[in-house]
Order: structure tokens, then sequence, then C-alpha cells
């Protein structure tokens, strides 16, 4: 086990690893379910295996990374359970950072990265992960910040 946090309807969830020889495979454990822990429906959760590093609690949230092929790094955070999909509620990122903060809002969740802009097509100082996008557009990059009304900000340390 790596990390267990309290989701908003005080259950836990918690993130486990299994080691290979290759680095750690990384699952969730919800009342005795256990599911992979990329949930993004193109991911094959088995190929996805590499360092961790972040595993935190935030807000009654679990976000957490792993290096899956240098210098790229790909995680989630998971929010809550669905209960009619007996699934976790998450959305994921791959950035070359991971993420410097979580902004919680009434009708969306967004997760901001700084962006290294030595590499890669985004231009911009911030990588920003907006939950309320569909899945493939939740990415943007920008060199301001959204402005923080109606957020709750939380630093992921």
């Amino acid at each position: 086990m790596v990390k267990t946090c309290k989701l908003k309807q005080q259950e836990k969830i918690q993130l486990i690893s299994v080691k290979t020889i290759d680095g750690d495979t990384l699952y969730l454990k919800f009342r005795n379910i256990l599911t992979g822990a990329f949930l993004e429906p193109w991911e094959d959760n088995y190929l996805t295996v590499g360092d961790i590093v972040l595993s935190t609690c935030v807000n009654n949230s679990l976000v957490f990374a792993i290096n899956y092929g240098s210098p790229y790094l790909k995680g989630c955070l998971v929010t809550g359970w669905n209960e009619n999909d007996n699934k976790p509620e998450s959305f994921c990122f791959a950035e070359r950072n991971t993420p410097e903060a979580v902004w919680f809002g009434q009708k969306n969740i967004l997760i901001i990265i700084r962006n290294q802009m030595d590499v890669g097509s985004w231009h911009g100082k911030y990588i920003i992960y907006d939950n309320s996008k569909k899945s493939g557009e939740r990415a943007s990059s920008s060199d301001v910040l959204p402005s923080k009304h109606g957020y709750k900000i939380f630093q992921v340390k």
C-alpha cells in the first residue's frame, strides 16, 4: 500500500503498488474492490508501469503520478467513487512535471502544472487540466492562471 486517503463520502481509497522488475503497477482499492489506477477509457493499465513520484491526499481526494518513460509523468486525481459503475471518479494527466496545485470549484476541478516550455507543443507558463471538459480536450496552456474566484486552491506537496 502506498497511500490511503479519505474521500468526501468519509470513505477511504487506497493506492496500491505491485512492484515488478520494470517498476510499479498501480491499483486503487475501495471497499475491497480492486481496479486499475489509470481509468481513462483508452488506458491499458497493465502497460502503465513506472516509478512513483507523487502520492498525496488533497481536499478529500487522492493525486498520484508515476514516471513512466523519462522525462514524462502520468497521473490521476481521484475525487470519489461512482456507486452506479462501481469505479473511482477521476481524471488523468500526462506531462513533464507533477501538478503544483489543484483548484476545486463548484462546477469543475483544475489541475495546474507548470510548463517547462523546452519541449513539446504547449506554449505558456501553465498547463491546465479541466475535468469539466470531455476527455481528450481537458488540457490547455496559458501564460496566466484563471481567475481564482469560486475556487478552493490546494498546493500539491
